[in-house]
């Protein structure tokens, strides 16, 4: 009884907390690096610091994607499920499989840390929310496969530590292989193969020489340069377009009392400025826990590289971010269109904010490897594709298979797509 006391401690309290495991990844590595006791103080202080400037620059870009997401379901006129990681996590962290997910991303990140080990890939994901996220996503189709606990915890034990592992090297290999990324650090996320993706097709159809950056403006247009004017401005064009097109009763209906023209423009510059705080928060995060967790990497896992989460990419193209982003989305309501059109049994609604993270991510690898004609390109792809897995698997997730929710990645829906043809191919139901 004490010991699963501590388990759950841990998961829910440390792993699952960012702000607390950076703050204590930065606390020990310091330590082990034999800092005097005002460095260790100053150095964990500012990271946890960091980490809530990035969390409020996550909500203020939360609040100005939000009202989209309702916006675009009207405009397409059409119910169905919405790809929310984060809720999917939620639903099953809170149901009886709690204690699966639970053990499952604490096996899984000792699997992760042996295999950084005993193994030349030194991979380490430290992103706790994102580990949770996988790691319930294959509790729950394991679940609907009618495994016993034993077996279920046994098995998304080894599936999530695997995953820890290895996609945070997939992603690492792709940012140490280009100079305008960074081999200091990884990402962990269950988006690893959109990094791939995006950066083969970036690297395979665009530009490398013609960055999102480099867009060509007139003289008096040079202020467009300044990536947060120019984000802020463009951002402010479209959410404006949005809301004329579904209408004033609509805005009024999120936009708590305020004009509803007015309301659109200032969801655009809020847009804006979440990612520029977001940045700011990133860096200071980075500063500090990049060289502490090196310092235990020195100790325990010799040359081993972090995975870390979505923003601390952002920086190195935040142009990219923006574009990615747009097209991720284009890409994302033509699934659904074609979805209606095909009459497809499952039909994927675009979740603004996925679409965000998603496109963000990937824009900014395909705009490193392929500059804009790169970005535009692959994002659009992805957005398009990823979709369909997530129709297909939507049914094959057990306790949230009537949820209405649907993990968010694109790893899901690759892993979607081959537990859906294994399933046909063996007759398993």
């Amino acid at each position: 009884m004490l010991t699963m006391s501590v388990i759950n401690f841990l998961i829910t309290q440390v792993m699952s907390d960012a702000g607390v495991l950076f703050g204590l990844i930065t606390l020990v590595g310091l330590l082990f690096l034999r800092r005097p006791v005002e460095e260790v103080i100053m150095g964990t202080v500012k990271a946890v610091i960091g980490f809530l400037i990035l969390l409020a620059g996550v909500g203020l870009l939360q609040e100005a994607t939000n009202p989209i997401s309702a916006w675009v379901a009207k405009l397409l006129g059409v119910k169905g499920i919405l790809p929310q990681g984060l809720m999917a996590m939620g639903i099953m962290m809170s149901s009886k499989y709690g204690g699966e997910v639970a053990l499952a991303i604490l096996l899984g990140f000792i699997l992760n840390l042996i295999l950084a080990r005993v193994t030349p890939l030194k991979s380490v994901g430290i992103t706790g929310h994102l580990l949770a996220n996988w790691a319930a996503w294959v509790v729950a189709i394991l679940t609907a496969l009618h495994m016993s606990p034993t077996a279920v915890v046994i098995i998304a034990s080894i599936l999530s530590g695997l995953h820890y592992w290895l996609a945070t090297a997939i992603t690492h290999y792709f940012m140490k292989r280009n100079e305008r990324l960074t081999s200091e650090w990884a990402l962990y996320l269950p988006d690893s193969i959109g990094v791939a993706v995006a950066s083969w097709i970036g690297k395979i159809a665009g530009n490398p020489e013609k960055r999102c950056a480099d867009i060509k403006v007139s003289k008096r247009m040079e202020w467009l340069r300044d990536s947060i004017v120019g984000m802020a401005v463009l951002a402010a064009i479209l959410w404006t377009v949005l809301g004329l097109a579904v209408g004033r009763e609509a805005v009024e209906a999120v936009s708590n009392g305020k004009n509803w023209v007015l309301f659109s423009i200032f969801s655009g510059f809020k847009f804006a400025g979440g990612l520029a705080v977001l940045i700011y928060g990133v860096r200071m995060l980075l500063g500090e826990l990049v060289p502490a967790f090196n310092g235990i990497a020195k100790t325990l896992i010799p040359g081993a590289i972090a995975g870390l989460d979505y923003p601390t990419v952002f920086q190195f193209a935040p142009q990219a971010v923006f574009i990615g982003f747009i097209f991720n989305l284009l890409g994302g309501i033509a699934a659904t269109l074609v979805m209606i059109a095909l009459k497809f049994p499952v039909v994927v609604i675009p979740s603004v904010w996925t679409n965000f993270w998603m496109g963000a991510l990937t824009g900014v690898f395909a705009d490193a490897y392929g500059g804009r004609r790169g970005t535009i390109i692959a994002t659009f792809i992805i957005g398009f594709l990823v979709p369909f897995g997530w129709s297909l698997g939507y049914p094959l997730t057990g306790p949230l298979s009537s949820s209405g929710l649907i993990s968010d990645y694109t790893d899901v829906s690759i892993g979607s797509i081959i537990l859906y043809l294994l399933r046909k191919v063996f007759f398993v139901h």
